[in-house]
């Protein structure tokens, strides 16, 4: 027997089709920004179509599209970057259970050059051994004391391996590809080859270290405004690159995101760590200065001001 289906479920069908843009060409603000629920796009719009289908049709909604665990063609401005699309995907496929090794030690894939993997073992090291006499609230809130075992142990928590990537971009130094293993971080040759300070490697490998959690959407990067001026009215451009940065997917609009985090880690060892010498604390001061640029939420904004520089 064959069952009729009133036309209103093939219009709402329709409709759907209509509002699912490609995942591969998000469009600006779309991205997950960590203050407040994705946009609903792609796969949400189906999600919300079938909603509305009368039963019994099916309103089964299949994994993410091919388009939708492509990797995004990287523009190459500044760090790694994926869709909230992809973060999902990573969720339906991994689960959103922290993966961590058992040992903690770091599987090198064996590709890896000697050099790389020599100088991330000497850097993660050098980060064990930090010691502070305080901290502030935020950084208690997303890592703990200023604390070289604490640290240690916060990454091993969400990194377990550690592969070789271009990751898009000639001008890329990491990236974590989370709709492929959320728990990887990849490597490019830029990590030994760019002339940036030990805290700055370590800042980009936290950075990236907070994009495994799939159980918090993976901290997808934010659009940065257009056009985007620093205080002195200048274009903000990217400490890696020289690059503009006005339209990139390269700030935060919280404090907990990838950028967000690594600026409150580098802050607070600029300020609490007892036995960094001057040039590391100063070089963390830096680095932490240039990243909380890129925060451009007003009250995200005014939470770390409050937190890192009164």
């Amino acid at each position: 027997m064959v069952r009729s289906v009133p036309a209103r479920a093939f219009l709402v069908l329709g409709l759907a089709v209509l509002a699912a843009p490609s995942f591969a060409s998000q469009r600006r603000g779309s991205f997950f920004d960590g203050d407040g629920a994705a946009p609903v796009s792609g796969v949400g719009a189906l999600k919300a179509a079938a909603a509305l289908l009368p039963t019994p049709v099916s309103a089964a909604v299949p994994v993410p599209p091919a388009a939708a665990v492509r990797p995004l063609k990287q523009s190459g401005a500044d760090l790694y970057y994926f869709s909230p699309a992809q973060a999902r995907a990573a969720a339906e496929r991994f689960g959103t259970e922290r993966r961590a090794s058992a040992s903690g030690a770091l599987d090198f894939d064996s590709d890896v050059p000697a050099a790389i993997k020599a100088q991330m073992l000497k850097d993660l090291a050098f980060v064990k051994t930090i010691q502070g006499s305080g901290a502030t609230p935020l950084h208690r809130r997303i890592f703990g004391a200023v604390d070289g075992p604490t640290y240690d142990a916060w990454f091993r928590d969400r990194v377990t391996s550690v592969g070789l990537n271009d990751c898009g971009s000639a001008k890329a130094v990491a990236c974590v590809i989370p709709f492929q293993d959320p728990s990887k971080m990849w490597l490019t040759q830029n990590y030994i080859k760019f002339s940036h300070p030990q805290i700055a490697r370590l800042m980009v490998v936290f950075h990236e270290a907070r994009h495994t959690e799939t159980d918090n959407g993976n901290w997808p990067h934010a659009y940065c405004p257009d056009p985007f001026l620093d205080a002195n009215g200048n274009d903000m451009k990217s400490i890696w690159t020289g690059a503009s940065l006005a339209g990139e997917p390269a700030c935060d609009t919280t404090p907990f995101g990838s950028y967000g985090s690594s600026t409150i880690m580098l802050k607070n060892i600029q300020k609490f760590c007892t036995n960094c010498t001057d040039k590391v604390k100063m070089d963390a001061g830096l680095y932490a200065d240039d990243q909380m640029g890129r925060i451009t939420g007003a009250d995200a904004k005014r939470q770390m001001t409050d937190d890192l520089y009164k």
